[in-house]
């Protein structure tokens, strides 16, 4: 028959402690099943998170990718646009319209030790001179006094020596 009394001795004891230990072992379990369930709840959110970020970054890198194609796509065209403008031939005749050189005189070609502030000088006043005295010949007397148009001047080695022009396509 069953007693409801306590038992007696070391053996109740034992049976008590080991009462109290599983209850606290099943708390402990709860705890940390609970715990288990949150980290893995948190670490699916994480996982959802850098999956979409990692789409948006892949939608980026296609983007620029595309934004790189055009560019170069652009500046292939503007590579051929530059060897177009840079024919020799077209510069020689845009030269011609444009800046009214003449052949150069040997007065005109000097070495860099002997090239004086005076120099300079001489050939601006010269180069005056020549333009204002050229159309005054040709031109006949006006009737009424006006005021002279700014003369045209002819460029000289002497007034703005020119470094030697070459002509590439930028990036070469």
């Amino acid at each position: 028959m069953l007693s409801t009394s306590r038992p007696w001795g070391c053996r109740a004891s034992l049976c008590r402690l080991e009462g109290d230990r599983s209850s606290r072992f099943l708390a402990m379990l709860r705890f940390v099943n609970i715990c288990l369930v949150l980290a893995l709840v948190a670490l699916a959110y994480v996982i959802y998170e850098v999956k979409y970020q990692s789409r948006a970054l892949d939608e980026d890198i296609a983007g620029l990718r595309n934004e790189i194609e055009t560019e170069r796509d652009a500046v292939a065209v503007l590579r051929a646009e530059w060897s177009l403008l840079n024919r020799p031939e077209r510069i020689e005749r845009l030269a011609k319209k444009h800046l009214n050189l003449g052949p150069p005189r040997p007065n005109q070609l000097v070495t860099l030790d002997t090239v004086s502030d005076s120099d300079f000088e001489r050939a601006r006043t010269e180069a005056a001179h020549q333009t204002l005295a050229a159309p005054a010949a040709s031109a006949p007397e006006p009737a009424a006094p006006t005021t002279p148009a700014p003369a045209k001047t002819v460029a000289t080695a002497e007034e703005k020596p020119l470094p030697p022009v070459t002509v590439s396509p930028p990036g070469q």
